[in-house]
């Protein structure tokens, strides 16, 4: 026990103690490298776009610049883009845009990477990286008509580098039955980053909620004797042996510092200390700040329309989870799209994670008798079993399936 002797029962201390014991206990790891905003990622992408128009291939360099400082002559316009990346964005040199840039370019589905065949690589491979393109997304970020679309556009972007964490704050944030306004960073490095990881301390959104509001519970000495512990316990030097067997506080809460600054890029919200909700003071076009509050506001009714319109009740175990992201909106009107019963599933807790751990991409609805499929544009399905893994009324699946294919195709 290290914190859990602070405020003896409170289940939140428990929870951290039983946490740090795993070598997995930072949870899901964010990119290392985002110190950028995104008036800057567009400026890279609308120069990728302009040394390789219409999704063309563009050659990179292959070796750091200390190893090989001339480049070849297939690397000229790479050399020359990321000149101009400098000068117009503030970041890129030569080696950065290949060894981390790109990377979480690619990961926000914002480019294609290739290897020395031209033949795509997955955004976490580790293969090597001969050559880069525009995808289909990064083309809509450049042409955005306005600034707010531009922001839901890359706030669908940071969901999907962080994992569907966007989507996550806004299922809890705006669930007027959790009545939570605002989550700090302590609380989100120790209880939301464990939604859906694939580790023994895994929890769901409802268990982190009640972490939560437990943690909340200890004064505010309480809470600073708890920072203080862990800041002193949590030092690698205080470990023997291999890299897995250490613990770092400071490296686990600078990556929770990283994924705030994320977030902070988003439409949804605003960081301080905590992340609060819609709080972005944005104008674009017609829209006001307040006006774009009140569309995103908090809403129960189309989670109650789900209950009444299957006609089933709550049961432990079991969460209700958008089938298309919120936060793959890219405009007002798609989030309204989006949050509807149509879009919704009440799944298990164990179904529920392992689309978590696919980020949020089994997107696509099949049917089978009273069974559905969701799977992801590779291949990776999810099958609920109706009553084991799903509760719905089967003689609503096919309005399912049907408002699930306009979804998609509104949203390609």
């Amino acid at each position: 026990m290290i914190v859990s002797t602070i405020s003896p029962g409170n289940k939140a201390l428990e929870f951290i103690d039983t946490r740090i014991k795993n070598e997995k206990y930072r949870g899901y790891h964010s990119s290392q490298h985002n110190r950028y905003t995104m008036e800057q990622i567009i400026d890279i992408i609308t120069l990728l776009n302009r040394y390789a128009p219409y999704k063309k291939l563009m050659t990179i360099r292959t070796t750091d610049i200390s190893k090989r400082p001339m480049n070849t002559k297939d690397e000229y316009i790479y050399a020359q883009f990321c000149n101009d990346s400098k000068g117009m964005a503030g970041i890129g040199t030569q080696d950065a845009m290949r060894k981390n840039i790109f990377v979480d370019l690619h990961r926000m589905g914002l480019i294609e990477r290739y290897d020395q065949d031209k033949s795509p690589i997955d955004p976490y491979s580790r293969s090597k990286v001969k050559y880069v393109s525009m995808t289909e997304l990064g083309l809509k970020l450049i042409n955005a008509n306005n600034l707010l679309e531009k922001y839901f556009i890359f706030s669908k972007c940071i969901d999907i580098l962080l994992g569907g964490c966007v989507d996550l704050l806004l299922d809890i944030l705006r669930d007027k039955e959790y009545d939570i306004d605002e989550v700090s960073s302590h609380e989100f490095m120790f209880f939301i980053s464990a939604i859906g990881v694939p580790t023994d301390y895994v929890i769901n959104t409802d268990k982190a909620v009640e972490l939560i509001k437990e943690y909340r519970k200890l004064t505010s000495i309480q809470k600073k004797a708890v920072i203080e512990k862990l800041k002193i316990e949590l030092d690698p030097d205080n470990f023997k042996g291999p890299k897995p067997k250490k613990r770092d506080y400071h490296n686990w809460y600078n990556e929770t510092q990283q994924i705030f600054k994320l977030l902070n890029q988003t439409v949804y919200f605003e960081i301080s200390e905590e992340v609060k909700i819609m709080k972005l003071f944005l104008r674009s076009g017609k829209e006001s700040f307040n006006e774009i509050t009140t569309k995103l506001d908090r809403s129960l009714n189309e989670k109650y329309l789900y209950f009444d319109k299957h006609n089933v009740e709550k049961k432990i175990g079991f969460e209700l989870h958008h089938i298309v992201p919120l936060s793959w909106s890219e405009s007002i009107h798609h989030f309204k799209l989006l949050d509807k019963w149509e879009n919704m599933v009440y799944i298990d807790g164990f179904s529920h994670a392992k689309i978590t751990q696919n980020n949020n991409r089994n997107v696509i609805v099949s049917v089978h008798d009273d069974n559905i499929l969701l799977s992801d544009h590779s291949n990776n399905s999810v099958y609920l079993h109706y009553k084991d893994n799903i509760i719905y009324n089967p003689q609503k699946k096919y309005i399912i399936k049907k408002y699930n294919q306009d979804l998609l195709l509104t949203l390609t």
